[in-house]
Order: structure tokens, then C-alpha cells, then sequence
């Protein structure tokens, strides 16, 4: 990795960007961290990514790499076919895509309901918009759950499936522990202590000053 410059842009409440610093770590890639919220910083990186969107990560010359996703198949690109937390190609490829864009999916739905009641007024919340985004993100979880594997999401090795599901499952508890209550989900908490377990989730660990904006 001599001579790569990965900067990745956002905080790590965020399960997509907290799922590369973790790929990040995992890889053994050194990196710097720049900690600016696209809600407390949103003007400044603007001039970063114009669609003012994380996780960004800065490569060696200044380009900039938006979107989880192209980040990581950036990073996988970057080591050995088998280091890689995804194989190059084939059912297995597919099967672990799958996998985690369903998890992602189910956050997206996750965190609409976190919007929703954080940045809109009681009186002002939408009951219809809520309860639909809401009965998604349930739906997401129950398949995850029955499609979830032992001893990682999709059987032996732990890839990049397992770190969106288990990133998901961590925002879910700090930003809407309802939606998963006490008791379900059993497979999936069961892979996220593992995973939090890894020396890499616990190096890209939420810190305290992570919070959700006030307004």
C-alpha cells in the first residue's frame, strides 16, 4: 500500500461510512480520518462532493470517490483476489451483493423513519410516510434473518455483508431501538457481537460526539 492516500470524509454513526473505515481497517490501509458531518459541515463539503454526500474518500492526486459501494470495489481492487472481502466474481460474488444491498436497503428504510421523527415536528410528521418506511425496514430485517448464516451472514469467511448488516443492526439499536425490539432477530444480533468483536470494527467504534444535529 506504499505510496496510496485514502482519506475517507464522514462520521462513523453513519453505517456506510463506518463500513469502509472498517473495510479500511481491515485491510491494513493506513488512512486519515476527516470527522466533518455533512450536517455541521455541509457548506465545506460541498466543495468536496458536489452532491455533498458521504462516505467520500480522497485518493492520492485529489480524486474523490463517492458511495460506499464504489469505495469498496475500489479498496477490494487494491488486494489479493483472496484477501479481498468479496470474490471477483461468480455466484458467490452475487450471493454476497445481494446480501448486503438488501441490508442497505433495509437502513435506508431505518434511517427515513430516524428523518422523519428527528427533523420534523410532531404536529408535522407524516403517520402514513412513517409506517410504510417503517413496515420495509421490518421486512428487510425479518428476510436478513432468515437468510443470515452461521458463523458469519453468508457462511464461512466474514466479508462485506457481514459489516452492513452488523452496521445496520448498531444504528438501529443507538437511532430506533423499536424497530428492533427485545428478542427478534436472533441470527442477526448473534452476528453483530461477532463482528463488533473484530479488531476492526472496534478500531471504526461510534464515539460519543457522533450525534444526530439538533436541527
Amino acid at each position: 500500500m506504499a505510496g496510496q492516500k485514502h482519506d475517507p470524509v464522514g462520521q462513523y454513526d453513519s453505517p456506510v461510512k463506518r463500513r469502509v473505515a472498517i473495510a479500511l481497517h481491515h485491510y491494513r490501509m493506513a488512512f486519515s480520518r476527516d470527522t466533518r458531518s455533512i450536517f455541521g459541515d455541509a457548506l465545506a463539503l460541498s466543495k468536496l462532493s458536489d452532491l455533498t454526500r458521504i462516505p467520500a474518500l480522497v485518493l492520492e492526486g485529489g480524486q474523490v470517490l463517492i458511495d460506499s459501494a464504489a469505495i469498496l470495489d475500489h479498496l477490494d481492487a487494491l488486494v489479493a483476489p483472496e484477501a479481498a472481502l468479496i470474490p471477483r466474481s461468480g455466484p458467490e460474488c452475487r450471493r454476497i451483493l445481494q446480501a448486503t444491498v438488501l441490508a442497505q436497503g433495509t437502513l435506508e428504510k431505518i434511517a427515513a423513519v430516524v428523518y422523519e421523527r428527528h427533523f420534523h415536528l410532531a404536529a408535522h410528521i407524516s403517520p402514513e410516510w412513517e409506517q410504510r418506511c417503517a413496515s420495509q425496514a421490518t421486512a428487510g430485517l425479518a428476510l436478513l434473518e432468515q437468510l443470515c448464516a452461521a458463523p458469519w451472514f453468508c457462511g464461512a469467511s466474514f466479508t462485506h455483508a457481514d459489516a452492513m448488516m452488523a452496521t445496520t443492526l448498531t444504528y438501529a439499536h443507538l437511532r430506533l431501538p423499536d424497530i428492533v425490539p427485545p428478542g427478534a432477530y436472533p441470527k442477526l444480533h448473534a452476528n453483530a457481537r461477532a463482528c463488533e468483536a473484530l479488531p476492526a470494527f472496534q478500531a471504526a467504534a461510534i464515539s460519543a460526539s457522533e450525534t444526530m444535529p439538533n436541527s
